[in-house]
């Protein structure tokens, strides 16, 4: 399980201070409410977008983690054969997945620096990069999401959308326009990552990465009861403590993923509520909705904080 370490960046301390102070401070800054309002939004959605990735490299590790430990326990019976070790998430579908969330957070830091005085010149190469990425792909490239193929209709739509306000690179006098025009891509992205994400029980990445701790706790319990009369009483202890601790650790992705799609949702809501504020100087309920959004971002980091330090 030590590989894990290597999935999640060391980005959530800072995460975890910046969601809420920067929000704070920029709200300080002489723009407008509705500038201001936008650059707080692209701060947590970035963040958001950052958990989600990191949920679908989570998934990867831990099938092959769920792998290489049926192959260790079952090593006795079975000839090892390492071309039983592969993702769950294909390379393509990974990299489909990879480039829909890089689209979002674009399009995030784009929000940014429309809603700003400067000119957008920083990033441009790259937003144009991802927004090109996205109006390429089709139906077929969504093959591996766990959704319908109605949401895969969808799917190309959004994206496509959100490729074309990168590509266009508008300036700030159109914020209010984007931000009308994005909101349903924004949320048929949002609800199919969700889908694709899904619940314990429900398909989805969610039930695939419980099924794989499943597999890892009945191989180690067959390990023990096959092997157990041969250990030493330290062997047998240290092998029978492996079994808490996998129990532990699903329990943990279970609810690192829920929050992921949670905060999907939330990623959704606090669009739609920010774009619905574009005459508003004051808006209390988009307030509401950005604050979940931070707090969910800030507990997703800690879910995958502890998973990746996990021993």
């Amino acid at each position: 399980m030590n590989a894990r370490k290597h999935i999640v960046p060391r980005l959530y301390l800072f995460w975890s201070v910046a969601l809420s102070g920067l929000v704070i401070a920029i709200c300080g800054c002489a723009l407008s409410p509705l500038a201001n309002r936008t650059a707080a939004f692209s701060t947590a959605a970035t963040a958001t977008v950052t958990q989600t990735t990191n949920a679908y490299q989570l998934v990867n590790q831990t099938y092959t983690d769920a792998q290489i430990a049926t192959l260790v326990a079952t090593y006795d019976r079975t000839p090892f054969d390492a071309a039983k070790i592969k993702n769950y998430l294909p390379e393509k579908d990974l990299e489909v997945r990879t480039k829909v969330l890089d689209g979002l957070k674009q399009y995030a830091t784009l929000l940014t620096e429309v809603s700003g005085n400067q000119p957008i010149t920083d990033l441009e190469t790259q937003t144009r990069a991802a927004g090109d990425a996205l109006v390429k792909l089709q139906q077929d490239d969504f093959k591996g999401f766990k959704i319908d193929s109605t949401e895969k209709d969808l799917a190309v739509t959004a994206v496509a959308a959100i490729g074309g306000v990168l590509i266009e690179h508008e300036r700030a006098r159109a914020l209010p326009g984007i931000l009308d025009r994005m909101n349903k891509p924004i949320q048929d992205i949002c609800r199919i990552l969700e889908d694709d994400i899904g619940t314990v029980g429900k398909a989805g990445l969610a039930s695939e990465l419980h099924l794989d701790y499943d597999t890892q706790i009945a191989d180690q319990q067959r390990f023990i009861r096959d092997n157990g009369a041969s250990m030493s009483v330290d062997q047998r202890r240290v092998e029978i403590e492996k079994l808490p601790a996998l129990v532990l650790a699903q329990r943990k992705s279970d609810e690192a993923l829920a929050a992921t799609s949670k905060s999907l949702a939330a990623l959704a809501a606090a669009h739609a509520s920010l774009a619905a504020t574009k005459n508003q100087k004051d808006a209390p309920a988009f307030k509401l909705e950005l604050s979940e959004l931070v707090q969910d971002a800030q507990t997703i980091g800690s879910f995958y904080n502890s998973l990746s330090t996990k021993k």
